[in-house]
């Protein structure tokens, strides 16, 4: 991009944030507080200098980006200042507590914000429901507007609330103001680039040219309220040290909750616009890092007595229509602030109040329609309807009011929103969900058919009031539909907390459990929910709920309960039961079993080795074996535990791939091993038998096989 035309952007930018600058001090410092104008002018500059100077020092920078002081916090403040112009005191205390009353703000939010991004909880922040932002930001627009209205009206009326006729003079005025407002309008509609700044000189000259014809002087345009109260050629008031002890804090505490809501929605408004601006520039921009600086700099210049100062989209997205590129834009942007400083009083001055009036009745729609009227397609109709309601609270009751509201409801968002979220991710039973115990035909054959009598709940999330009686509810409908339910397995592994009212609610859970005569197992709860549960007192001796470390130790204790029933004589698996129960012929099963060899495993010893090659088969005839994969790091991983009756090295041999785990025994053990060899020379000498072995081996992958797709589709669905 060429060069004159960057530091053209920045130019015009820098007009515009002078603009906002005088308008801005021109609405808080009128009346009985206008000595403090041009004061508050210089530190309104001075705050956009120091933001923006510090974005283009700013090793990460990104650009073209500007920081300077918002219109959302000096609208909230308003009434506290109204309130402080109006309090039986001289002048200079007025001026120096108000200045006082935006450097709190800001210092506050400033605090606010290194907090924030110290303690990692920006997240949170932007948890806050659109509608809800958006309320308070259209909130903002509509008290600019309303108090641009007011900068026209005499000081007396504007400033104390007095209500009566409005005269020809301030009819006028307000005319002018609104008419004003629609040349901004209709210039940047004609001229989007330039046309704001364009239209603020062509109105600035048109109305001395109208002057001169007119043949009104300059004293006479004071007098009738065409021009500020201010003579230009008397010293300006000059802040120092000892001046604080004019300050009214007393006033200033008072108007804690103006502040407080200042303070939050500054907070909000700074969130939006460092993701608008990530949106414009379409780089992703450090959110810590970037609260930070803006944090250090509002208690930088707010200890001084400026007001809030952070990141501007708008600003940002005007630049780049411009064609502003890298530090350029920005550090010509500074240097028209910097000539600001020094010409604010004459400036503050010769610029008409209908004229700063108008400006803000612009800025004031602009931010109402953004945030409020063009977010109709963005919300529902309950959405839009509640940020109208933020904003009808703002103009009417306060902000503070209209903050109270806006943090319930989005409370009350948060909750039903939450609340409508799965907190049951699945549901199943032992026909399904396995613990990882291999077990042997017989054992495996009666959990398939008796495992529908312990039922398995996924759960997820975190669980409050909302969604804990949903899960209550989702177990109801499972005891109902389930008559011989003996367990229910609560797996409890994606839950992250529960809240205080969810332990009242697992007493729920227990009476049920226990009107049923049902077992209800809390498993793999993390450490801090079972600490809470525990302290809570719900799960005691008489309780029909308990705890498992994991989900895998809960199944494998209801798998155990249900083969204790079985008769010893039915429940006994071993290497021959097996073949038997695979095959369905116990003559060929004998036969297979005599070709295989006998091997005692002492405990610890590896049987098989991952990655080997070898197509050995085993079936286990007692003790138990553990089956573990090695990751890349060299750690071991258990996946499956083998009781007697299980077969090893199946998918290995007929896959004709190296091991996929290594075996070991847990306890000394007996297998029975068939050759990859053994089965070639079957396959020669005993073709019958040979082809009865792969019947078998192929109904144990089959059986694996179903287990594993009734998994998949249970998960999936």
């Amino acid at each position: 991009m060429p060069l004159p035309r960057r530091a053209l952007a920045g130019v015009v930018m820098g007009f515009d944030n002078l603009g906002r600058c005088v308008a801005l001090a021109s609405l808080v410092f009128t009346g009985s507080l206008v000595a403090g104008a041009p004061l508050s002018i210089v530190l309104f500059l001075l705050s956009g200098i120091v933001g923006t100077g510090t974005l283009l020092l700013n090793r990460y920078f990104v650009g073209p980006a500007f920081s300077n002081v918002q219109n959302t916090t000096v609208a909230i403040l308003l009434p506290a200042v109204v309130m402080v112009a109006a309090f039986d005191m001289p002048d200079e205390a007025r001026i120096v507590t108000v200045f006082a009353l935006l450097g709190v703000t800001a210092v506050l939010a400033g605090i606010a914000m290194l907090v924030i991004a110290t303690m990692g909880w920006s997240r949170y922040v932007q948890l806050i429901p659109f509608p809800v932002s958006s309320g308070y930001l259209a909130a903002t627009g509509a008290i600019l507007i309303v108090s641009a209205l007011r900068m026209v009206c005499p000081p007396d009326l504007c400033m104390s609330g007095v209500t009566g006729p409005i005269s020809p003079a301030e009819a006028w005025l307000v005319a002018l103001t609104l008419v004003t407002a629609a040349i901004f309008f209709l210039a940047i509609r004609i001229w989007p680039n330039y046309g704001l700044v364009g239209a603020l000189f062509t109105v600035l000259a048109g109305f001395y040219i109208a002057l001169s014809v007119l043949g009104i002087g300059i004293g006479e345009a004071r007098g009738i309220g065409l021009l500020p109260a201010i003579d230009p050629s008397r010293v300006p008031l000059d802040l120092h040290p000892d001046m604080i002890r004019a300050v009214r804090f007393d006033l200033i505490f008072d108007a804690a909750p103006v502040i407080v809501a200042a303070v939050i929605v500054s907070l909000f408004s700074a969130m939006l616009n460092i993701t608008g601006v990530e949106l414009v520039l379409r780089r992703d921009m450090n959110t810590v890092r970037e609260l930070k600086r803006e944090g250090a700099i509002n208690i930088a210049t707010g200890l001084l007595g400026s007001t809030v100062n952070f990141l501007s989209s708008s600003n940002t997205t005007a630049a780049l229509l411009l064609g502003g590129q890298g530090r350029v834009t920005g550090a010509v942007t500074i240097a028209v602030l910097a000539l600001g400083m020094v010409f604010a009083r004459p400036i503050l001055a010769f610029v008409p109040p209908f004229l700063t009036a108008g400006l803000l009745v612009f800025f004031g729609v602009s931010i109402f329609n953004r945030w409020w009227l063009g977010t109709r397609a963005q919300h529902s109709l309950a959405e839009w309807l509640l940020a109208g309601a933020i904003v009808l609270a703002s103009v009417t009751i306060g902000m503070p009011a209209a903050v109270v509201l806006g943090l319930t409801a989005a409370s009350v968002i948060f909750v039903i929103s939450y609340a409508r979220l799965p907190v049951v991710r699945a549901v199943s039973d032992l026909t399904v969900t396995r613990s990882t115990v291999d077990r042997g035909r017989k054992q495996a054959k009666y959990l398939k058919k008796h495992g529908h009598e312990v039922g398995v709940v996924a759960l997820q999330g975190f669980l409050f009031f909302g969604s804990i009686e949903r899960l209550i509810s989702r177990v109801r409908d499972l005891l109902d539909s389930q008559a011989d339910l003996t367990t229910v397995i609560l797996d409890c592994s994606r839950v992250s907390r529960m809240d205080a009212s969810s332990m009242a609610a697992l007493e729920k859970l227990d009476i049920l459990a226990q009107s049923r005569g049902v077992n209800v197992v809390l498993a793999e709860l993390n450490a801090d929910t079972v600490r809470e549960v525990t302290r809570s007192g719900v799960i005691g001796p008489e309780s029909n709920l308990s705890f498992a470390k994991t989900t895998d130790m809960a199944l494998e204790a209801a798998e155990d309960a249900l083969i204790a029933r079985m008769k010893p004589a039915d429940a006994q698996d071993d290497a021959l039961s097996s073949l038997v129960s695979l095959l369905g012929d116990a003559g060929a099963a004998e036969r297979l079993f005599a070709q295989m060899e006998r091997e005692v495993v002492a405990a610890g010893t590896r049987i098989v080795t991952q990655g080997e090659t070898s197509g050995d088969v085993y079936l286990l005839e007692s003790g138990a074996l553990s089956v573990s994969i090695r990751t890349s790091d060299g750690h071991s991983i258990r996946v499956l535990k083998q009781r007697p009756g299980a077969i090893v090295g199946e998918i290995a041999a007929y896959a004709g791939i190296p091991r996929t785990a290594d075996v070991i025994a847990d306890a000394d053990s007996v297998v029975y091993r068939l050759s990859e060899k053994k089965v070639r020379q079957l396959q020669d000498t005993a073709p019958t038998l040979a082809a009865h072995w792969h019947k078998a081996m192929a109904a144990g992958l089959a059986e694996k096989l179903d287990r594993t797709n009734k998994i998949l589709g249970q998960r999936a669905s």
